[in-house]
């Protein structure tokens, strides 16, 4: 094969990134190549734009600082209404006092609202909806088992499931190759989709070109092939009525032999027409 696929960044071998010499590999092989470069080349992709969110969500986080900041003045702005509030207060009572009350006031809001947030989000969590998974797995149980399939059993192996997913990923956590390798860099990133991307240039032309080269052995074929088939079988009438002029059974031999000739041949020419494809 003229091309081979890199571990990392899907380039060419050592021949280089030229055009591969015509006939050096099979179109099912080029094939092949492509089909493994794509998906690579379509991840390099996907991971590009991810870097490229990333920095339009540092775009906006600076955004969100102004915001923040913001939000901070708002809240000076809330603190001086209550020291006004407290020495509005202080009119009427002691300024420790009035300040005292506004501040269990303020912390009795915040606890009664931090317990309703946490109980809500509690209830919520997980984001899976539970008793639907629950009902397919035990629908689907009955449909294979019937009445032995029972809700404590299915209970039990999603026990076990959970069980058996933190195994897995303790023993991932533990084992070095099965983490994850480093992430690459945007400029590794787009150096690899270059390289792949020529690749996937060449093996386009390459492809293009041997279906050019087909098509023009397959045309100079059909036609000799048909040359052929015509002129065969007057030949072969000719030495048929050559050799049935001794004998009475000529004429009828050499029409029963003219359809079987032209089969062969045609047969012949489609099988050495499927071998030049298929090489």
């Amino acid at each position: 094969m003229s091309h081979s696929v890199g571990p990392s960044t899907g380039g060419t071998s050592g021949a280089g990134p030229g055009r591969s010499e015509p006939g050096a590999a099979s179109i099912l092989d080029v094939v092949k190549v492509l089909g493994r470069l794509l998906p690579k080349q379509l991840k390099d992709e996907a991971q590009l734009a991810k870097m490229e969110l990333t920095e339009k969500a540092k775009t906006i986080g600076k955004g969100a600082a102004f915001v923040v900041v913001g939000l901070v003045f708002l809240l000076l702005a809330t603190i001086a209404l209550v020291g006004a509030a407290i020495a509005g207060l202080a009119q009427v009572m002691p300024a420790w006092l009035a300040a005292l009350l506004l501040a269990v006031l303020f912390l009795v809001v915040l606890a009664v609202a931090a317990l309703i947030g946490v109980s809500t989000i509690k209830k919520a969590l997980p984001l899976v909806p539970r008793k639907a998974v629950f009902g397919v797995k035990y629908d689907l149980g009955v449909v294979k088992e019937g009445s032995a399939y029972t809700e404590g059993r299915v209970q039990r192996e999603e026990q076990l499931a959970r069980e058996r997913k933190e195994q897995e990923k303790r023993e991932a956590a533990q084992d070095p190759a099965r983490q994850k390798p480093p992430a690459p860099t945007e400029e590794q990133l787009r150096h690899r989709l270059k390289l792949r991307r020529e690749h996937l240039k060449t093996l386009r032309d390459d492809v293009q070109g041997r279906v050019q080269t087909i098509q023009s052995t397959t045309k100079g074929f059909v036609d000799r092939t048909s040359h052929t088939v015509k002129t065969t079988p007057r030949d072969v009438k000719g030495l048929l009525a050559t050799g049935g002029s001794a004998g009475s059974g000529g004429p009828g031999l050499g029409e029963r032999w003219q359809p079987l000739t032209v089969l062969a041949v045609a047969g012949s020419a489609f099988v050495v027409l499927l071998r030049k494809l298929f090489r």
